[in-house]
């Protein structure tokens, strides 16, 4: 076939194809399914255009001079800078009365319509608020500081303990138990008592200064007594230092120094932390007595009579209070 023939043949075939796509669409009524889009450009709106410059950051204006320029617009949301005022905030959302500022500067009032809104050439300074100082309530008084019991820093210095056998309606049978502990070398006694409305004796082997030396008593004392013991303890007040020879030359021991005793524990440890802040050793302990439980406030323990008097001497000069020397 002529190569001119099929070009003809080519070009009549597309002709065809383009007719049958565009001629339906500018039949009117046809429907091709697809949408027409609208080029109509929307009228201008009424009214003048407003330009405003508003400043953000450290050198922006005060929050008074912001809020009011955006009452102005109704889609802007006004806000309150918390940070640079939180006097002017506390005003703007407490219900109680205003705050007075200390000092007075107008408010930048909001740009005219269709005018550009200028920068200012320096920033303005943040008005300054102080909130009326609220009265202070007054504190309550301090409660009263535990005075240290009367007596000085002797009271219940010392403590003694006895073995206790027990009471006995018969005179005759407490005699004898007190004879028999006199025979083995201890100190006994027989104290008459009043006993659920009866006369009776108690018998007692002591006094001991420590509790190791009633112990030991009270075992040997059950080696020819089938009774029933116990170990009591009392204290004593002690109106003076207490000797060289409270503790034997050849028995392991301490000293302290006893500066007060009082009824509650608090007071006590407070002390003790005075005299522990002054960089002395101290202590507290507690011994029961007929008055009921006392806290002792003492300084050491020491291992010699001497260094307990220098450190009463030390606790004197930087406390003013004079204590007195113990055997522990």
């Amino acid at each position: 076939m002529d190569s001119g023939l099929k070009t003809r043949l080519l070009g009549a075939v597309v002709l065809i194809a383009l007719a049958v796509i565009f001629v339906p669409m500018l039949l009117p009524g046809s429907n091709s399914g697809s949408q027409s889009v609208s080029t109509k450009v929307p009228p201008q709106p009424s009214g003048e255009m407003q330009t405003r410059i508003l400043q953000v950051g450290p050198d922006s204006a005060s929050a008074g001079s912001s809020t009011q320029a955006a009452l102005g617009d109704s889609d802007h949301v006004a806000t309150l800078n918390l940070e640079k005022h939180p006097q002017q905030a506390m005003q703007a959302l407490s219900s109680g009365p205003p705050i007075e500022p200390t000092t007075s500067a107008p408010a930048a009032s909001a740009p005219a319509a269709g005018t550009l809104a200028q920068a200012p050439a320096k920033p303005t300074p943040p008005v300054q608020a102080v909130a009326k100082a609220a009265p202070v309530a007054s504190a309550p008084a301090a409660s009263a500081k535990s005075a240290p019991l009367p007596g000085g820093a002797g009271v219940a210095a010392g403590v003694l303990y006895t073995v206790n056998l027990g009471v006995y309606a018969n005179h005759a049978s407490a005699d004898k138990l007190v004879a028999k502990a006199k025979q083995h070398g201890f100190t006994a006694l027989a104290t008459p008592e009043t006993y659920q409305g009866k006369q009776v004796m108690r018998v007692r082997v002591g006094p001991f200064h420590s509790r190791a030396e009633a112990e030991a008593a009270r075992l040997k004392l059950k080696g020819f007594e089938r009774v029933s013991m116990t170990i009591e303890s009392a204290s004593t007040n002690q109106t003076g230092d207490a000797p060289a020879s409270a503790i034997a030359a050849n028995q392991a021991g301490a000293w302290a120094v006893q500066l007060a005793a009082f009824s509650d524990e608090a007071s006590a440890n407070k002390l003790r932390d005075r005299l522990r802040g002054q960089g002395i050793d101290g202590y507290v302990d507690s011994v029961d007595t007929s008055k009921g439980k006392l806290w002792r406030v003492r300084a050491g323990p020491f291992a010699s009579r001497s260094v307990a008097d220098t450190t009463r001497a030390q606790i004197a000069q930087k406390l003013k209070i004079t204590g007195n020397i113990v055997a522990q």
